[in-house]
């Protein structure tokens, strides 16, 4: 995806992979982590933003075993959480003063379609790790692999994301308008009138407002047929 514009914040977006089965033990806490973005951030920096999200992660399986925790929203950080695979968790922690929440969303997005794609190439994580379980290989793979694929966000050293209407013409998505009451009302009213004109022919609508969707009566999946399999929104 090439980056025709981004946006001008610094997106402060660091981007980690870690395994909880592993690193259990005191000393050995550096080998929990598979992957982490920045590359180049110490250590104790990495640890730290592990080390929280794992206690989040804990915390909220008390309110929620059955279902993972997916995003935390702290007063100056969000935390987007995937368990990819049982116990292999990918996070994406975004500062707060760089953009609008909606973009929670294409983050969740991103860590999906990279695990997707990587399988896609080199099997299930765990499974490398079962191979090699001193864990160079899967860091080497993933290094290799997610670096690779972040590059179409990088700006020098700095993660940006492309705004939504660039991501829009590029991977064909759409991202929804909020409208008031009353004019909700009258699109509705207008649909129901382009409905009533067509008989028994099926009929199906899609307004929009300038790029963004505004009302449709399509499914989701047809929304996203032509365009990237794992579509988001920006």
């Amino acid at each position: 995806m090439g980056l025709s514009s981004v946006t001008t914040v610094n997106e402060a977006i660091k981007f980690c992979i870690f395994d909880l089965k592993r690193g259990q033990h005191e000393g050995q806490e550096l080998d929990k982590i598979l992957f982490f973005f920045p590359t180049d951030l110490p250590f104790s920096e990495q640890l730290s933003v592990i080390g929280l999200s794992e206690g989040l992660i804990t915390f909220t399986r008390i309110f929620s075993p059955e279902a993972a925790c997916e995003v935390i929203e702290a007063e100056e950080h969000s935390h987007v959480f995937y368990e990819a695979e049982p116990d292999i968790w990918m996070i994406a922690e975004k500062s707060k003063e760089s953009e609008a929440i909606w973009r929670i969303d294409a983050l969740r997005g991103v860590l999906k379609e990279v695990h997707y794609l990587f399988m896609m190439f080199n099997g299930p994580i765990r499974a490398l790790l079962d191979k090699e379980p001193a864990g160079g290989l899967i860091r080497s793979h993933l290094y290799t692999f997610i670096m690779d694929y972040l590059s179409d966000f990088l700006v020098g050293k700095k993660l940006q994301l492309p705004n939504f209407r660039d991501s829009l013409r590029e991977r064909g998505t759409v991202q929804m308008l909020t409208i008031g009451r009353e004019a909700a009302i009258e699109v509705q009213s207008l649909v129901r009138q382009i409905e009533s004109s067509a008989g028994n022919t099926p009929c199906y609508s899609l307004i929009l407002f300038q790029d963004l969707l505004v009302s449709t009566t399509l499914s989701p999946v047809c929304l996203i047929i032509g365009s990237m399999q794992f579509s988001y929104f920006f």
